[in-house]
């Protein structure tokens, strides 16, 4: 077999793991993300009728720049936001949007772009410009976020619950809503029944939640020191924080802490949830209800998972399969091609 032919034969290979996606909002959108394997498949078919020499060339180029070029670029993006840097991330989404402008690459790109412009104000502004005139699947994810930034975590929960946002988007809101309300034994059951569906940087920030506000704290070092986690060290420490006041209400460390990100963090949103767990710690002389010992072992097994960096299990629609195995059909008429025209 010709190496031009392998090398396109491999890229579409690919394509068909890419367009089998776990997840119904991806990176790039689905529509998109499925319209640019299928042009990468339609320009290898095309080059093998005309311009057979050149095949792997001509596949190699459409992959790099409609497939990997935007996968890097919001891959990037979202680290960058995850480290509160949002000049570099709002560069990072524009020229994704270049390549792929796709309303939910839009709508990230309206939001870093708010909170760099306006650190106070411009987030909660762009989303209640989303809210008025997104659509409906914008507006569902504008009203969940804007709930999440008020903290008003039972209009989370309820917004989370509603069913008309995404799978891994909800569930990682409602498991924290459950969380900062107290509702333990509620929060490790939704997420042992969800974890298997989560996107790995959701499943990751999920069991960060669930160790959190159980008072884990071995775990959430554990989780927050992994090479690959992008989290900014306030962050970091906020985490620590909370997860050492659920397991002891008067740690000083962890109120000193909190008590300084409340008063000088440089974001609005820190300032305010760092403020309410220190309400919440002074209001609340009891210690926290322990969880059932169902709940407990639950959590060992997790944690135990974690540990041992089992990644959880993907789901596989039937879509995906419908998906994958049209592209395969693709690959095999290829191969069929270039017996013919070689």
């Amino acid at each position: 077999m010709p190496s031009q032919y392998t090398i396109a034969v491999g890229l579409i290979v690919l394509c068909v793991l890419l367009a089998a996606s776990t997840s119904t909002r991806p990176f790039l959108g689905r529509c998109t993300w499925v319209m640019a394997n299928a042009l990468v498949v339609l320009g290898a078919t095309l080059s093998l009728v005309f311009t057979p020499a050149w095949t792997g060339s001509i596949t190699a180029a459409l992959f790099a720049v409609l497939i990997v070029c935007p996968f890097a670029l919001l891959a990037q993006a979202r680290r960058a936001s995850r480290l509160r840097q949002w000049p570099k991330a709002a560069r990072l989404f524009g020229w994704a949007v270049l390549l792929h402008p796709t309303a939910w690459t839009r709508f990230d790109l309206m939001l870093s772009r708010a909170r760099s412009a306006d650190p106070e104000q411009g987030y909660q502004v762009a989303l209640a410009r989303i809210e008025a005139t997104g659509s409906p699947k914008q507006v569902a994810f504008a009203r969940l976020l804007l709930a999440q930034e008020r903290r008003d975590w039972r209009a989370v929960l309820s917004l989370a619950r509603a069913g008309n946002v995404e799978f891994s988007e909800a569930k990682s809101r409602e498991i924290r809503a459950l969380g900062e309300l107290g509702q333990l034994d509620d929060m490790v059951h939704t997420y042992q029944s969800a974890k298997r569906w989560l996107l790995l940087a959701k499943h990751h920030e999920c069991l960060l939640f669930v160790c959190a506000f159980t008072g884990r704290l071995g775990c959430v070092e554990h989780l927050l020191d992994r090479p690959l986690v992008a989290l900014d060290e306030e962050v970091k420490a906020y985490w620590m924080a909370v997860a050492r006041l659920r397991a002891d209400r008067e740690d000083l460390a962890a109120r000193a802490t909190l008590q300084g990100l409340a008063d000088g963090s440089l974001e609005t949103r820190m300032r305010r949830s760092a403020a309410e767990q220190l309400q919440r710690a002074g209001q609340a002389a009891p210690p926290l209800p322990p969880l059932a010992q169902e709940r407990e072992r639950l959590i060992d097994a997790m944690l135990l998972d974690s540990r041992q960096n089992r990644p959880p299990r993907l789901k596989w629609s039937t879509k995906a399969h419908v998906r994958g195995f049209v592209l395969l059909v693709l690959i095999i008429l290829l191969a069929v091609l270039q017996r013919y025209y070689r």
